[in-house]
C-alpha cells in the first residue's frame, strides 16, 4: 500500500492509533504496515505524537497546536497558562500546550511542540467544555476553572498578596462568574485553594 492509498484510507481519522488502523485496514494492516509507518515519518508525511498516535502532517498546518492534547495524555483537558492566554487572561504567548490529568504527571516533546499534563485529584477534575476543531475533539477548561487550576499548581502565589497576582498582569477587564470559580476551588477541599481563590476575586471582581 502506498502514502496515497493509505492517506484515502484514513481520511476521516485526522489523528488515529495503531488500533484504529488494525481495524480499517483490516487484513492489509500487516508488519509491513509498522514499516511503512517508519518510513512516512522519516519522508514527513505523518507526524508521530507518541508511540502509537499519529497524524497526517497535512492536516497540522493552520491550527491549534492545543487541539491533539487530549489525544495525546487521556483523560484531560487544556488549562492553566495556555487556556489562559487563549481567553485573553494573560498576556504572554504559551509555546507549550499546557493540560490537567488525573493520572501522573507527564511532559511529551513532540513534532509539533510540547505538551505538559499536570495531575489533580479525580474530585477536582472537571469544569471543562468539548470542541471540535478539523475533526478532532479536545477538552478545554472553561476560563474561571483554568484560573482556579493555575491557582492551585503555582506555588510562587503563597500568600495572595495583590502584588503578587499583578505579576502575571492578569486582564483586569476580563469578566468571570464569581459563583462558578467559587464551586471549582472548593471541588478541591483545599483551604490553600479557596484562600486564594477568595482574594483573587477580591481583587479582579467587576
Amino acid at each position: 500500500m502506498n502514502f496515497l492509498e493509505f492517506k484515502q484510507k484514513t481520511e476521516d481519522l485526522p489523528c488515529f492509533e495503531t488500533k484504529e488502523l488494525r481495524l480499517i485496514l483490516g487484513i492489509n494492516f500487516t508488519s509491513t504496515t509498522l514499516v511503512n509507518l517508519k518510513n512516512w515519518i522519516k519522508k514527513g508525511y505523518l507526524v508521530m505524537l507518541r508511540r502509537g498516535l499519529y497524524v497526517i502532517s497535512e492536516t497540522t498546518k493552520n491550527i491549534d497546536l492545543m487541539i491533539f492534547s487530549t489525544k495525546i495524555y487521556p483523560p484531560s483537558y487544556i488549562s492553566l497558562e495556555m487556556a489562559l492566554h487563549f481567553y485573553g487572561i494573560i498576556p504572554e504567548a504559551v509555546f507549550t500546550a499546557t493540560s490537567i490529568t488525573t493520572r501522573k504527571t507527564k511532559f511529551f516533546k513532540t513534532p509539533l511542540g510540547n505538551f505538559s499534563y499536570q495531575k489533580i485529584k479525580r474530585g477536582a477534575f472537571g469544569g471543562f467544555e468539548t470542541k471540535t476543531q478539523n475533526g478532532i475533539s479536545y477538552n478545554l477548561a472553561l476560563p474561571e476553572k483554568a484560573l482556579v487550576d493555575f491557582l492551585y499548581l503555582n506555588r510562587n502565589i503563597l500568600e495572595g498578596k495583590k502584588e503578587q497576582f499583578e505579576s502575571y498582569r492578569f486582564n483586569e477587564e476580563f469578566k468571570f462568574d464569581v459563583k462558578k470559580m467559587l464551586s471549582f476551588a472548593q471541588a478541591f477541599q483545599n483551604k490553600k485553594v479557596l484562600f486564594l481563590t477568595q482574594n483573587f476575586i477580591k481583587f479582579y471582581a467587576a
